[in-house]
């Protein structure tokens, strides 16, 4: 074999690994924004109001919903993959003070209207190893 032969051949070599690099590194890069993009379309917000009524929200779209139950009003504001409750009539306003949450296992709570907005995952398990009560 010349020398112009091994200096081809080590060429053709380099140009297969540096392919193989790319092509890996893409595949990688589209498994991670796929499993970003599901986790984002699995999380949901379950509302339950004082009446016994349970509502879902999406995280992966922004909406606004008004729960009137026979406690009180609450407005639930989901946004940007984030909710929060953006208004209450209840007296000391500790919901709308939590601000808002994003992760599964997070939980907003308003007491004087015994209303409960959790995340939940279907793809994922909660956050925390442990939930005290």
């Amino acid at each position: 074999m010349t020398t112009a032969q091994k200096k081809a051949c080590r060429r053709m070599r380099l140009n297969v690994i540096a392919v193989l690099v790319i092509v890996a590194v893409a595949l990688a890069a589209a498994a991670a924004a796929n499993a970003l993009g599901s986790a984002d379309d699995a999380r949901t917000a379950v509302i339950q109001d004082a009446d016994g009524n349970t509502f879902t929200m999406p995280l992966s779209q922004d909406d606004v919903l008004t729960v009137a139950s026979s406690a009180g009003t609450n407005v639930i504001e989901v946004q940007a993959g984030k909710v929060r409750v953006s208004e209450a009539d209840c007296p000391n306003q500790d919901c709308v003070e939590q601000g808002w949450i994003s992760k599964a296992g997070q939980q907003i709570v308003c007491l004087p209207h015994k209303l409960v907005v959790n995340i939940t995952d279907e793809d994922a398990a909660s956050t925390y190893d442990v939930v005290g009560q």
